[in-house]
């Protein structure tokens, strides 16, 4: 499976509302690479572009982009989402949670059987409470998406492809110089955060399903997870094995599957935003890219960082349950 993450959006708090940053990953199954290429070369001659240039959202009139997103629900894919408002999320409000992140870490550290591990995650704590807000609230959304990856796109497909989960190709769209900052945060907190998620939602496991393609993904259950669960979990996904094994940040100029993340998540954005000329019609379409555990959830993850209930606007809000309603299933399976 080929899974192809971009964001829209910059992240940086601001005192208006409806302010949202998006990031996606499209997940792919590899035979169907050729595929989401030819739905792309068909957008781009609608629009006037060769197949080498690197079509951008301002390029696409919606009618094309509307189609562009009903061929896509053909393919064998799945679209993940992370929104965050950054309206809703002022730089002190942001430190909050990051301190909040931090303390959990750290929490960790006693359930660490090796000195070396615990000092590991004591280093990765003091790294996390550096990074600044803006790229704290970037990171945030990217680790939450690519555990939401793992989390719901293993369920959906073992019980319909299971053979795409042989393997798994993560590529993140890769930015200037000015950037490699955050890419260099981005790979050594990544595998504590996740870790730190899988401790707190365990991956979904169901019994009587054919789990033979991930079997080298999986082994003994961690000794802090065994103890969290009660000495339930007697096996485990490798979730950081998942992630880490193939990963690369890629230009998108040579990567179809980049762009065509890119202008989902561009499309996503202005969707919340309200911005395309049929805010529902989109909806229903990029819904239709996403699946949800259960009838009461969400296809897609709205972050604000503030604690208790909060609501969005209205208008968003019903994109968002038009979104839900088109969305696949995951059919629970549980013994």
């Amino acid at each position: 499976m080929n899974i192809y993450i971009d964001e829209s959006g910059s992240f940086v708090s601001t005192p208006k509302g409806d302010s949202w940053s998006v990031v996606v990953a499209l997940a792919v199954a590899e035979s169907e690479d050729v595929k989401l290429g030819k739905c792309l070369a068909i957008l781009k001659a609608k629009n006037g572009s060769t197949p080498e240039a690197e079509l951008k959202m301002n390029g696409v009139t919606e009618e094309s982009y509307k189609e562009f997103l009903w061929e896509l629900g053909e393919l064998n894919l799945l679209l993940f989402s992370t929104a965050f408002d950054a309206g809703l999320g002022s730089d002190d409000v942001i430190r909050g949670q990051q301190r909040n992140q931090v303390a959990e870490i750290r929490s960790h550290v006693g359930k660490m059987l090796y000195p070396g591990g615990r000092q590991g995650v004591m280093q990765m704590a003091k790294q996390l409470e550096k990074v600044p807000p803006q790229l704290y609230a970037q990171l945030f959304c990217q680790v939450r998406l690519m555990y939401d990856v793992v989390a719901k796109a293993i369920p959906y497909f073992v019980q319909r492809t299971p053979d795409i989960l042989s393997a798994f190709r993560w590529r993140v769209d890769g930015k200037d110089v000015s950037r490699t900052n955050y890419e260099d945060i981005f790979e050594k907190m990544t595998p504590m955060l996740l870790q730190t998620m899988s401790i707190k939602e365990p991956l979904m496991m169901f019994n009587g399903v054919d789990y033979s393609n991930l079997q080298r993904y999986r082994g003994p259950a961690p000794e802090y997870l065994r103890a969290v669960l009660g000495g339930e979990q007697k096996e485990a996904l490798d979730i950081q094995k998942i992630v880490r094994e193939d990963i690369q940040f890629a230009d998108s100029k040579g990567s179809l599957g980049i762009q065509a993340a890119d202008l989902v998540a561009t499309g996503l954005r202005r969707c919340l935003r309200r911005q395309c000329g049929e805010n529902e019609v989109v909806a229903a379409l990029l819904g239709r890219l996403m699946v949800r555990v259960q009838y009461s959830a969400l296809p897609l993850n709205l972050i604000t960082f503030i604690e208790g209930k909060h609501r969005i606007a209205e208008k968003t809000a019903q994109l968002v349950r038009i979104m839900a309603s088109s969305s696949k299933g995951i059919r629970l399976m549980r013994s």
